[in-house]
């Protein structure tokens, strides 16, 4: 009975019990703490309250002062942010606060546009840029391995305003989809010394542009040319500074033939979520920034002649020939997918069954 106990002994026991439940809160709150510092919540789309196409208000490239925030409190000087590596890559690694991804979708959303019917200059206007989001340069630097660096060869897509694309499935849909795979900081820390080798981007990002397509229109002066290749490529975009973003360039190598869509759609979509993102899409485009794919030419499927091909790839070649001699192999119509090199350095190019295993289980906790 608890008359006939020991006061003393009770008082003991109870302190006992009273500590562990300080102990375990403790530990969870710990847990808690450490979980969030290096997890933050998947950024949701922006909903607009109309369905309209008139022209964004437009930015000028130009970089700002340290400490600046955009219109949603982002930190717009990457000093701010922090860069967490991953389970799968120590060198292209996750942004914190997730919010700095907004930036890089717009441009992203410029990509997507011009693989969907819109020419350059009408995708630069709707999206509100003053200028293409885009650099045409020769290579650039990529961290490698044991803290190393090494120059990739990129080429970039044909500058012409008035060019059109459109990557499509057999259906006639839009066929190309982007997902984030990872960034990286172009400055590292020897001794006492932080050395630069970015130029004036202080931030990378690497996209993977997943082209499932089964045909490709492309339209220049009403001359029209199909052909067909489904490819995986992999983007490279700069941080300039005030929240903007310009396309690099895409890796020369690897490219890789899509043989598997669905595999290739879950691997996009298990790699962007680790990194705090969402596949960019045709959907996500129409959604985020109501710009549809647009109409294609009557009887698309017949423009065969090799005749239209060979004028799309000079104008385009001539348009370009003051900063290359030729038109890039990454958008030649007759694009056929190459392979990996002894040495080439490339991303994590596809999660293995049992890495997407284990961060489907991990999510799911």
């Amino acid at each position: 009975m608890p008359g006939n106990g020991n006061p003393a002994l009770y008082t003991v026991v109870t302190r006992l019990i009273l500590l562990l439940l300080f102990m375990a809160g403790g530990m969870a709150g710990l847990n808690r703490y450490l979980l969030m510092s290096r997890v933050q919540a998947t950024p949701e789309a922006v909903a607009f309250p109309t369905q309209t196409m008139e022209p964004m208000a437009t930015e000028t490239i130009v970089t700002s002062p340290s400490g600046a925030v955009d219109s949603f409190g982002c930190p717009t000087d990457s000093s701010e942010w922090s860069f967490t590596p991953t389970m799968i890559s120590e060198n292209y690694q996750i942004i914190q606060p997730a919010c700095v991804y907004q930036g890089l979708e717009k441009t992203i959303a410029w990509a997507l546009a011009i693989r969907e019917g819109y020419s350059r200059a009408e995708a630069t206007e709707l999206l509100g840029f003053t200028e293409m989001p885009m650099r045409q340069m020769e290579t650039v630097t990529l961290p490698k391995e044991a803290n190393d660096l090494v120059d990739v060869p990129v080429s970039f897509i044909p500058p012409n305003p008035d060019f059109k694309e459109w990557r499509l499935n057999a259906n006639g849909k839009a066929a190309v989809a982007y997902g984030l795979r990872g960034c990286f900081e172009t400055s590292s820390v020897k001794g006492n010394r932080v050395e630069i080798w970015g130029g004036e981007y202080p931030v990378i990002c690497l996209v993977v542009e997943d082209a499932e397509n089964t045909h490709i229109l492309y339209a220049l002066n009403d001359h029209i040319y199909i052909d067909r290749t489904p490819i995986r490529s992999f983007l490279l975009f700069g941080y300039l500074g005030d929240g903007q973003w310009v396309w690099l360039g895409t890796q020369t190598e690897p490219k890789l033939e899509i043989t598997d869509a669905k595999e290739n759609a879950s691997d996009r979509l298990t790699v962007a979520t680790l990194y705090d993102s969402q596949p960019w899409d045709a959907k996500w485009l129409s959604t985020t920034y109501h710009l549809d794919m647009q109409t294609l030419p009557e009887n698309w499927q017949s423009f065969t002649d090799e005749n239209e091909k060979q004028y799309i790839l000079s104008v385009l070649s001539g348009a370009r020939h003051e900063t290359r001699q030729s038109i890039s192999s990454a958008d030649r119509p007759d694009l056929r997918s190459t392979f990996i090199r002894p040495g080439t350095v490339c991303p994590i190019l596809f999660l293995s069954t049992g890495w997407k295993h284990h961060l489907h289980n991990r999510w799911r906790k």
